[in-house]
């Protein structure tokens, strides 16, 4: 039986020319069919030249809102963040606005939306800090993703299937799986990977995430998929992947991002093929 086509693509900045042009090669080659954009927050002349940029390359594209790693916190805006309230407040509202343009402009069905972190015993104000985030924002191209539930210390919302659900709402219909924020909460919590990827299957998923992470780690580091340390269950990812190749899979890497996806595409295409009997 033949192997399934897959809709593999890569994660670029929006700010990041180079490896838009390396990403453009792969589309053109056929060894990618999207690109998933990192929208961030930029003077407006800025923003507007990197997003002709990347609409000139005529790529199907992904976007991704900013997240709190860019300033962007949804569910506690305030937290971990000095600035004053008005100033986060107009701060937000800009790249939010900048997000939804550069959606339009692209022609993405898809904003993938982290609910963001909080502050230790924090978590119900939070989950009504979210609500209102969604009162103000809300986009039927929103497609909310779990996250690890702790990184360095800090907790963050929406971890498993479950709490991806309750948090949507049913003003979110679509979900993003990411693999390994998945590994790194079931480590966390001791919960089974397995079991908890299942759980999934109730969500309407339209969008995965890959990279990979430590064996036992509780700490996302975006890992290569053939990393020596690699701990993912990649056999069970590749059996999901098989049963929903019309969902597209995106690999994120954020350092030395050209080097590291001229090897990462071959090697899901080589897991891919590897694991096509489990």
């Amino acid at each position: 039986m033949p192997l399934p086509d897959y809709n593999l693509g890569c994660t670029v900045r929006l700010d990041d020319p180079e490896t838009l042009a390396f990403l453009s090669k792969l589309y053109e080659e056929g060894a990618i069919q999207h690109i998933q954009v990192q929208a961030v927050p930029l003077p407006r002349p800025l923003f507007q030249e990197h997003l002709d940029r990347v609409a000139a390359a005529g790529i199907p594209s992904i976007v991704h809102a900013p997240h709190h790693s860019h300033g962007v916190n949804p569910c506690a805006p305030a937290a971990y963040d000095d600035r004053p309230r008005g100033e986060i407040t107009a701060y937000i509202e800009e790249a939010v606005s900048q997000t939804f343009e550069a959606a339009d402009v692209l022609g993405a069905e898809t904003i993938v939306l982290h609910a963001g972190r909080y502050k230790p015993g924090g978590r119900a104000e939070t989950v009504e800090g979210f609500a209102g985030f969604l009162d103000r924002y809300n986009d039927p191209r929103f497609t909310l993703e779990n996250l690890p539930a702790v990184h360095a210390g800090r907790p963050f919302l929406g971890n498993t299937a479950e709490e991806l659900a309750a948090l949507a709402d049913d003003r979110i219909t679509r979900f993003c799986l990411d693999f390994p924020h998945l590994a790194c909460t079931a480590n966390y919590r001791r919960l089974s990977f397995t079991e908890e990827l299942k759980r999934f299957e109730d969500l309407s998923v339209t969008l995965h995430h890959l990279s990979n992470m430590r064996r036992g780690s509780i700490t996302d580091e975006h890992l290569e998929l053939d990393h020596p340390d690699g701990g993912l269950d990649l056999a069970r990812i590749f059996s999901r992947l098989r049963r929903y190749p019309a969902v597209p899979t995106t690999l994120e890497y954020k350092r030395n991002a050209t080097a590291i996806y001229t090897r990462q595409v071959r090697v899901f295409t080589r897991l891919r093929e590897e694991y096509a009997g489990e």
